[in-house]
């Protein structure tokens, strides 16, 4: 199965290594210091998604992808990948799980709502990934901005395509099969039909950058 192009353009912010990497401690910390590699980064998804839903941009201003597992975070996921070698802020426990090495962060890289952003995502979303990286890569899945290929994955688990912040915006089904599966409660307070409408129509007409 071929996925169907689209003309589509993602919107692009500027991303900052130095927040991302502060991003990454700060949730690691908030979790324990030790915590599922694959889970932290749906954190952060949800994090991006919450202060895009409230404040128009991510935390994170990354660029993501929709893979097999969910949502990724793609420069996120490289600091990771690159702290594991280096192993000053970051270094990996076994096949599966990071912990924090240096827990200095670098808090003034984020404003009050990035912290209430990262918060809300440990508050609803950390539990679960504790317990089971897997359920919460599933719950992404529930999100429109990944369950748009939700086709396209049943037939080709390889490979990635592109994840839209727009689309962050728009309301997840709350009676959603996986949803109801894992008896999860979506926690997004859901935009309003003329809020909905405002988005859809801003869009229509948006700089793809920013």
């Amino acid at each position: 199965m071929r996925t169907k192009k689209t003309n589509q353009q993602k919107i692009f912010f500027h991303y900052n290594p130095e927040k991302g990497l502060a991003m990454l401690k700060y949730l690691l910390n908030e979790v324990g210091g030790t915590y599922s590699y694959m889970a932290l980064l749906k954190l952060a998804f949800f994090a991006d998604r919450y202060h895009v839903r409230n404040y128009a941009r991510p935390v994170s201003c990354d660029i993501y992808y929709a893979l097999k597992l969910g949502a990724l975070p793609s420069n996120l996921s490289n600091i990771i990948d690159v702290e594991d070698f280096l192993g000053s802020d970051i270094s990996k426990v076994n096949t599966y799980d990071i912990k924090l090495v240096d827990k200095k962060i670098k808090k003034d890289e984020f404003s009050q709502s990035d912290i209430k952003a990262m918060n809300f995502a440990v508050q609803n979303f950390a539990k679960i990934g504790k317990k089971n990286r897997f359920d919460l890569a599933e719950i992404t899945h529930a999100y429109p901005e990944w369950d748009r290929y939700r086709e396209r994955f049943l037939v080709n688990t390889q490979g990635r395509e592109d994840m839209f912040y727009e689309d962050f915006l728009k309301n997840a089904d709350p009676k959603h099969e996986i949803f109801l599966r894992l008896k999860f409660k979506d926690p997004f307070v859901p935009l309003t039909k003329k809020e909905q409408k405002c988005v859809d129509n801003a869009f229509g007409n948006s700089n793809p950058t920013i």
